[in-house]
């Protein structure tokens, strides 16, 4: 993904913004679709992004092992109640574990 006069490649996730707006937006995509599918824009804007690549197949994102999909619309996506699902579910579990420690950080006072 091209962003900032840079490219940012699948498995380079960023995190901008960690307040709790950002955080309610990482929750929402804990939910499933009616259609039963988990997604989340790869760039978030201000908020974050996720790394994606071209492939063999087309787009991709990768979180530690796992690779998931990228449709047209830039939204990584993975089934819900799969094994893929579960892993898509502990990568936004991760941003969202990291965007708490971020934000403890800011409020934290010295002692």
């Amino acid at each position: 993904m091209y962003k900032d006069y840079r490219y940012i490649n699948a498995g380079e996730n960023e995190v901008y913004r960690y307040g709790k707006k950002a955080q309610s937006k990482v929750k929402a995509a804990m939910v499933a679709n009616d259609k039963g599918y988990y997604s989340i824009a790869a760039d978030g804007g201000r908020y974050w992004t996720i790394g994606t690549s071209e492939g063999k197949f087309g787009e991709f994102a990768k979180f530690q092992d796992n690779f998931f999909s990228v449709n047209s619309a830039g939204y990584v996506y993975a089934k819900a109640e799969t094994e893929k699902g579960s892993k898509f579910l502990k990568m936004l579990e991760r941003m969202l574990e990291k965007m708490v420690q971020l934000n403890d950080e800011r409020y934290k006072e010295e002692v």
